[in-house]
């Protein structure tokens, strides 16, 4: 068979039909198809698409709790060093600071876990450089110290130097143990 003749027969990629055939052909109503889509169409997917789009976007700012902002930074060495700092001024056993730690250690992992399931990314302070992220330290300090009691300092001695300083610069003038007698150091003098 050479190249350039076409072969003999009805075959669906030759029109080699006989004009009988062709009578038929015509009988038949063909299909229109389209070829070219119009901006209609077009316009009312795009609408569609949108729509959805917007839907989805109201329904998640919705069910979004708001209280929350999505990225938070914690002064979390600060939060810290007050509790360290309140323990050593404290008069508690040593047992009694460890398991107080550690409840006031969990505490602090519970919540920031916490904030982490309601979607909230928090950053330790001073990991942040630059940008206006919301610093939540002060409601994650209320929160940890709603659930762990902060240790409170230790009473003064009679003996302790110190307590007793502490003790007379917190009373006001003219009371009793004030080191004033009478009360009558502060008055104006006429």
């Amino acid at each position: 068979m050479a190249r350039n003749t076409p072969p003999a027969g009805n075959g669906p990629l030759f029109d080699d039909r006989s004009e009988e055939g062709a009578d038929a052909l015509a009988s038949k109503p063909r299909r229109r198809v389209p070829r070219n889509l119009g901006l209609v169409p077009v316009a009312l997917v795009v609408a569609l698409v949108g729509t959805g789009l917007w839907g989805a976007w109201v329904t998640k700012e919705l069910l979004a709790d708001s209280a929350l902002p999505p990225i938070a930074k914690v002064q979390l060495s600060t939060i810290v060093g007050e509790y360290v700092q309140a323990q050593a001024r404290s008069a508690t056993p040593p047992d009694q600071v460890t398991a107080e730690t550690r409840a006031f250690m969990a505490e602090i992992e519970r919540n920031l876990k916490a904030r982490g399931a309601h979607g909230q990314t928090v950053l330790v302070g001073e990991a942040v450089l630059a940008g206006d992220v919301p610093d939540i330290t002060a409601d994650l300090r209320r929160e940890i110290y709603a659930r762990v009691k902060m240790p409170q300092p230790a009473a003064a001695d009679a003996g302790d130097v110190m307590g007793a300083m502490r003790a007379a610069i917190a009373a006001p003038a003219g009371e009793a143990g004030s080191g004033i007698i009478g009360g009558a150091a502060n008055a104006p003098v006429n």
